[in-house]
């Protein structure tokens, strides 16, 4: 495992261990905005929006990733994030709160493609291994996190909660402007990857159908997030903090293998059986009473999900590297946008139907994802434009993690 003691590595390794510590998921921060007495429909507006504003942010991220430099972009997305999270700890009203989240959400799905741009440039050939140990890395603190979030919300308050987390990522700021190695912006002169533009990633039809399974999952997939409105559940943080937990405890057994599976067997392989997973706990879902049986099925959809996550990967390896960045962020700004459309409309939906028919939605939105990858797999690739040749120089000459 020589490229886990890669430099990138070990400061990224950092960072996912001190946001870890403190865990706060959709069902924690929906307990967060129903102490600022924020109804469904409100937490539903504000969950659109912010996954609106994290596409806008994906796209940005994966722009200057490629431009810029995966480590400038990655830092100043983290700077951003725990500027959001002080605004959260002095949140008074649930509309600065919501502000928070806007900023959160934008500067974290900015510095996405620059983590997994990081990645593969510091682990290439390896980058399902690297990624699952990274993932490993957080769900192995970020289960007693969640707990402690929870805990810490009920019997000291939220500001703490938000304060707390906003330090931790400070810390990792800093060791990570200490420990990433700097490097030259991704594009090489020779190759003068804007002349692609935008346009050309939407012609690489295996690339399409990827984004359109992950708008599917994503657009019918919001039931999650409404977890705290589930009258099984009784809206309590103790109870509601046990799904991140379970999330991050199913994450720590399940995403290293899956991406070392990945690299073995195909990544579409393991990103299909892991929506078949998710898809066959929605289906389920609505039909326990017994709040322990309702988080045997979530650990389910969490296994599933781990595996899922690889279809992130699956996008980024359809271009060639110096397109990696931008690929990431269309992916990413396709699932947040599908995200946005689901969860904005996901609220009007739960109060007016209830539930069951959004976990069903969850479930249909899965089916329909495996098909499109597995029709994707039979799409022909159409190349973005023909070869440049690059300068002389050793490969990936870039900035590394």
């Amino acid at each position: 495992m020589r490229v886990l003691r890669h430099p990138t590595v070990i400061a990224l390794t950092f960072f996912q261990v001190c946001a870890g510590l403190l865990e706060v998921g959709t069902a924690l921060f929906g307990a967060f905005m129903l102490s600022l007495k924020a109804g469904p429909e409100v937490m539903g507006l504000v969950l659109g929006l912010g996954w609106g504003v994290a596409a806008l942010g994906s796209l940005l991220g994966g722009q200057l990733a490629d431009r810029l430099g995966a480590r400038t972009t990655l830092l100043g997305g983290v700077a951003l994030t725990t500027l959001g999270l002080a605004v959260e700890g002095l949140s008074p009203s649930w509309p600065v709160a919501a502000l928070g989240f806007l900023l959160i959400q934008g500067s974290q799905m900015a510095s996405h493609p620059a983590v997994l741009r990081l990645v593969e440039e510091a682990a290439a050939g390896q980058t399902g291994n690297v990624v699952g140990f990274l993932d490993t890395a957080y769900a192995l603190v970020a289960v007693g996190g969640a707990l402690l979030a929870g805990h810490l919300a009920e019997a000291v308050g939220w500001p703490a909660v938000f304060f707390s987390k906003a330090g931790l990522y400070l810390l990792a700021l800093l060791l990570m402007l200490a420990l990433l190695p700097r490097g030259r912006p991704a594009s090489s002169p020779g190759v003068q990857p804007e002349k692609r533009g935008w346009p050309a990633l939407f012609r690489n039809a295996p690339l399409r159908y990827i984004c359109a399974s992950v708008v599917a999952v994503t657009a019918l997939g919001y039931a999650p997030s409404f977890l705290a409105y589930d009258p099984r559940l009784g809206g309590s943080p103790q109870v509601l903090s046990r799904f991140p937990a379970i999330y991050n405890a199913a994450w720590l057994l399940s995403s290293w293998p899956a991406g070392l599976l990945g690299d073995r067997i195909g990544r579409r392989k393991v990103v299909i059986g892991g929506y078949a997973l998710m898809g066959l706990a929605w289906l389920l879902f609505p039909w326990p009473q017994d709040v322990p049986l309702l988080y045997l099925l979530y650990a389910l959809y969490c296994l599933g999900n781990s595996a899922g996550f690889y279809a992130t990967l699956l996008a980024m390896e359809c271009v060639p590297q110096d397109e990696q960045g931008r690929a990431v962020g269309l992916f990413d700004t396709c699932m947040l946008a599908g995200a946005a459309m689901g969860e904005g409309c996901g609220g009007l939906l739960w109060g007016g139907l209830g539930a069951m028919p959004s976990y069903l939605l969850a479930a249909l939105g899965l089916g329909l994802g495996c098909f499109l990858l597995l029709r994707g797999k039979f799409a022909r690739p159409t190349p973005l434009v023909p070869p440049v040749p690059s300068p002389p120089g050793p490969p990936n000459a870039g900035e590394h993690r």
